[in-house]
This record gives structure tokens, sequence and C-alpha cells, in this order.
């Protein structure tokens, strides 16, 4: 349960059911969305005007779902925290940046959802603007953004999972297969939903192990709490230092 009096309760509480909720809502609303896949921008217009309210809905779900990752990846920052800086707060400080990035997203989806919305809108002369308007040098830094803060930001996640033992070895590998798919999935629509269930399978062994930590655990850096446990010195030994 997520307790408002106790701040250390509830940071975990809450990184742990975002990185499960999130992927989740996600999931959702791939599956929820119609096929705009298509090189033929006009196309895409009329897919969308087809089937509006899956349209608005499955970009509804995606932005409460980016929401969600946002507390998440805050939490992954303070999971691995530690006396250095580690390689899992670089992915978490990534993935806080891709996050944030990906809200324009909604903007463009909200931005074609009102193009086949309003009457009397010319719907050839509006895809001849999308398909003119496409990948410019004006939307680099978002493209950019994106790769270093989901694709990047997912890669080192893996790694520092890997790593740490927090979840299963294959549990990381499919945050690996997550990102390299994220980069290679473009804009097909079977691609994004595969590599959302897999994300969605990692991150509920990530959210488990988050929620399963005391809030000692949580609190503590994580050097700490990979370190090995002292072993108690036998009756009648002396300490270490005694005369």
């Amino acid at each position: 349960m997520l307790r408002f009096s106790d701040a250390r309760n509830f940071g975990r509480t809450l990184t742990g059911l975002a990185l499960i909720v999130g992927p989740l809502i996600m999931l959702v609303g791939g599956i929820i969305s119609p096929n705009t896949d298509n090189d033929n921008k006009l196309k895409e217009l009329n897919s969308v005007a087809a089937h509006k309210s899956a349209y608005i809905i499955g970009s509804v779900l995606f932005l409460v779902s980016t929401i969600i990752l946002l507390a998440a990846s805050v939490g992954i920052i303070h999971i691995f925290r530690g006396r250095r800086v580690t390689l899992g707060q670089i992915a978490g400080s990534l993935l806080v940046i891709g996050t944030a990035t990906t809200f324009a997203f909604y903007a463009f989806s909200v931005a074609e959802y009102e193009m086949v919305n309003q009457p009397g809108l010319n719907r050839v002369e509006l895809a001849s603007y999308l398909h003119k308007a496409n990948m410019t040098a004006s939307g680099a830094p978002l493209f950019i953004l994106f790769l270093l803060g989901i694709v990047l930001g997912l890669i080192l996640l893996a790694i520092a999972l890997w790593r740490s033992g927090l979840v299963p070895k294959w549990a990381a590998a499919l945050i690996l297969v997550g990102g390299v798919l994220a980069f290679a999935g473009g804009q097909n629509q079977a691609t994004n939903i595969i590599d959302s269930a897999l994300l969605l399978i990692a991150f509920v062994m990530f959210g488990r192990a988050v929620l399963s930590m005391s809030d000692e655990e949580w609190d503590a850096p994580r050097g700490s709490r990979e370190a090995a446990p002292a072993v108690p010195a036998p009756a009648g030994t002396p300490a270490a230092g005694a005369p």
C-alpha cells in the first residue's frame, strides 16, 4: 500500500507499481490503436478517420503510460544510487529524458486526429503537408533524444540489471531486446506490440523485485544492498582491535 506518511514506503511502492502498470497500459494502448503504418500519408489519415475513437483512446493511453513510466524512471535513479554514479543511474536519467520526449508524440497524434475530425479541411492537402514535414531537420532533436533516452536508456538499464542481479538474467535480456526493437521497429504496429509485450514481462519482474524490498533496502545505497552480510564472530573471540 502507498503510505503518504512514509516517504521511503511511498517511493518504493510507487516505483514498483509504476514499473508494472506503465508498460501494461502502453501494451493495451498499442493493441487498441488502429494500424496506421503506411508511407502514404493520405491512407494514414483515412485510417485515422475510419477508427477515430480507437485512435484517440490509444493515444490517451500512450500518454498516461508515459507519465507513469516517467515516475518509474525517477525511481530507477534512486534504486541504483551508490557512492559513485552508477550505470543504472545513467540509464534512469536517459529514460527520464526519453519518456519526456515522447510527450511530443501525443501532440502529433492529436494533430492528425483533428485533421480528420474537423469538418471542411482538405485532407489531400493535409496529407501532402504531413509527407513534406516528415523527418525534417527541425524534428531531428526529438529523434535524437528518443534514441538516447529510450533506446540507449533501455540497453544500459538491461546491462545494469544483469550486473546487479535484481532480476533474472532472462528478464534483463528482454529489456535489451526491447531497446533494440524500439529502434528497429519504427512505426510498425506489430513490432511495437511485440516490443511492449516483452518489456511488460521484464518490467513486471523488475517491479516485483522493487515491491519485495524492505523500506530499509530501498533507502540504502545500492552498494550497501550488494555487500555481503557480516558473519558474526564465534563466541569468545575478541573484537578486532581489542587488546
